[in-house]
């Protein structure tokens, strides 16, 4: 049960991911067609929409310079930096929430989340995880229900549909065999007249039906009826109706999104234009006029689409009407053709749209600026307190105590540093005049000044646009509030206790785990593990851990003893336990993140494989 709701929630994941792409594709793809104003032609216009229907079906593409979701990422940027941003969406600032991220990096990646419309990869809360849960449920739900309603009446109908002879006018039959000869179609089509349906249309693929209503010939007189013909015979010969099965799975997927809806509604009213375009050419230029008056005649009469899945009808609404018979009024056999000018511009469309924006991830960026950051520890008195900030400057001399440049919330809230050269619940360190990340590998100078009776602490901030858009970092100016630092963190207003461990265990050994091994899967209880299934979908931030003999880890922050895994900097005791199951031996090691120190939640655990 564990494992089926986590793939549903993963697969709705996946498909909120790219029906927000989509979506903007559609909005993307109206304004083209509202410039354009039809010069392209309707088979561009129509070929415009297969765009989304690859982008839909298709959930993860390749990178690319040239994708359009990189200007809507720049946009998104410039966007969050007037966005007020809460500690209570970042986890912990600066903590090691899940994956071990860096303040940095949970903006950038946030960044790049809104720029690729995914998720995050990291358990935040339980909450988070529990709303995802229930609209996933949600999801799966309403495609259930709408799965068995579709199946139920396509059914029904099919069987009454089964259940008429063929429509036997002889003249009829004539009528259809010298369209087909027209079109060069060799197959088999089937004529069946029916009181079950409310418009003409066809139905199958490799076993075509053309379906017509009870009173067809009341409506058309049967030396019209090969217009009827010409357009559904157009359907077949463009092969719509597999098309229409495509269009119909995907508004079933994506039931819950308007936009996606109106964009395939679209893409069926221009299928139908283009089929009016397509039965047309097999026209003499004098019936233009009666093809045209025989579907106002139809829309008049038939106003209701057909229900059935993966059928074609040549009438579907009346709110297409105007539309399909002014583009009929200016019919030009040529311009069912490609220009070469559409073709060109649907080149460049794919390539566009059909990439995902160059993410700037971590671990995968194309880094502009590295620091040096292996300077000795040198002691400063005077950083070491509490400090809390106050403003965000360009330059230190913009700094006034009575007022702020900064309007929205800080998203360094404060900071503490110790005696040691350690900053509590940070991946930073200190020396004197530098304050060190060796995540991002930034060296921060950082200048204290007394001003107005206060200490204040000039904080040079080097995000993501110093090391890898290379633009000159602005400053956090951060006020002391006490010489002692905090070893509490604030939570919901309340003052929460770090957690630390005991740490000074003496070595014992074990042979057992000495070797290398592979992480994976990340679970949350152990007996959740199965060999065969993996549980967690996104990336594993631990790859691997290589355990040496006298308790050397070849990560340099920890060291092992017995059944522990010792971290010194964020003085954590991890539990290991080895198991052998089906031949194989896995630890199952206990994942102490910011959630434990500084939230108190339970711990994960990283599943590795012994490497052989």
């Amino acid at each position: 049960m564990y494992g089926t709701i986590s793939y549903v929630c993963d697969y709705f994941k996946m498909v909120f991911q790219t029906s927000v792409t989509a979506s903007i594709l559609i909005g993307l793809i109206l304004i083209i067609r509202k410039l354009t104003k039809g010069k392209l032609g309707i088979r561009f216009q129509y070929a415009l929409w297969f765009v989304i229907i690859l982008r839909l079906l298709i959930p993860k593409l390749p990178q690319s310079m040239f994708s359009v979701f990189n200007i809507i990422s720049t946009m998104s940027k410039s966007v969050f930096l007037l966005v007020s941003t809460k500690e209570t969406t970042f986890g912990n600032i600066f903590g090691y929430s899940g994956n071990k991220i860096s303040a940095i990096y949970n903006q950038d990646d946030v960044l790049a989340s809104i720029s690729s419309i995914n998720f995050s990869k990291s358990k935040v809360t339980t909450f988070d995880l529990s709303v995802i849960t229930l609209l996933a449920l949600i999801w799966f739900l309403g495609i259930l229900v709408i799965c068995i309603y579709l199946l139920v009446v396509n059914i029904r109908l099919k069987n009454k549909i089964k259940s008429h002879p063929e429509f036997c006018t002889e003249e009829a039959l004539i009528i259809l065999e010298c369209c087909k000869k027209q079109m060069k179609i060799k197959r088999n089509v089937i004529l069946i007249k029916t009181q079950e349906i409310k418009s003409p249309a066809l139905l199958g693929h490799f076993k075509p039906i053309i379906l017509l209503p009870k009173n067809i010939l009341e409506v058309v007189p049967i030396n019209k009826l090969k217009y009827v013909f010409f357009h559904e015979l157009s359907h077949l010969k463009r092969k719509d109706m597999i098309m229409n099965w495509a269009i119909s799975i995907l508004r079933v997927i994506h039931w819950f999104n308007p936009i996606v809806q109106y964009g395939l509604k679209k893409m069926t009213e221009d299928m139908e234009i283009c089929c009016d375009s397509l039965a047309l050419s097999y026209t003499n230029d004098e019936d233009v006029k009666e093809y045209g008056l025989t579907i106002i005649n139809l829309i008049d009469h038939f106003s209701k689409s057909v229900t059935l899945l993966g059928t074609t009808s040549i009438v579907n609404n009346k709110s297409e009407v105007r539309r399909r018979i002014v583009m009929i009024k200016l019919f030009n056999k040529k311009a069912y053709k490609f220009s070469a000018l559409a073709i060109v511009l649907l080149m460049i469309l794919g390539a566009a749209a059909l990439t995902d924006a160059k993410v700037l991830a971590f671990g995968k960026s194309k880094v502009v600026n590295v620091d040096k950051i292996d300077f000795p520890f040198v002691n400063d008195p005077q950083i070491v307190g509490k400090w809390k900030s106050v403003d965000f400057v360009e330059k230190t001399e913009d700094f006034k105590v009575d007022s702020t440049n900064f309007k929205g919330d800080l998203f360094v809230k404060e900071l503490n540093f110790t005696s040691d050269g350690k900053v509590p619940k940070t991946v930073f360190t200190w020396t004197k005049d530098h304050i060190l990340d060796p995540a991002d590998n930034t060296d921060s100078r950082y200048e204290i000044k007394d001003i107005a009776g206060s200490t204040y602490m000039f904080f040079e901030w080097k995000s993501g646009d110093y090391t890898i858009k290379g633009l000159k970092p602005q400053y956090y100016v951060l006020k002391k509030i006490s010489s002692t630092p905090s070893l509490t963190s604030n939570i919901s207003g309340k003052e929460v206790k770090i957690k630390i461990d005991k740490i000074d265990y003496p070595f014992v050994n074990d042979s057992e785990v000495i070797g290398k091994w592979q992480s994976i899967d990340f679970i949350e209880k152990i007996e959740n593990f199965m060999p065969k299934v993996k549980l967690w979908k996104g990336d594993l931030y631990l790859d691997n851990l290589t355990f040496k003999e006298n308790g050397i880890i070849d990560n340099k922050d920890l060291t092992w003893t017995k059944n522990l895994v010792i971290n010194a900097q964020l003085k954590t005791a991890t539990k290991y336990t080895v198991k052998e199951i089906d031949g194989s031996k896995y630890m199952f090691f206990e994942w102490k993140s910011g959630d434990y120190t500084e939230r108190g939640a339970t711990p994960w655990y990283y599943v590795l494989k012994q490497v052989k």
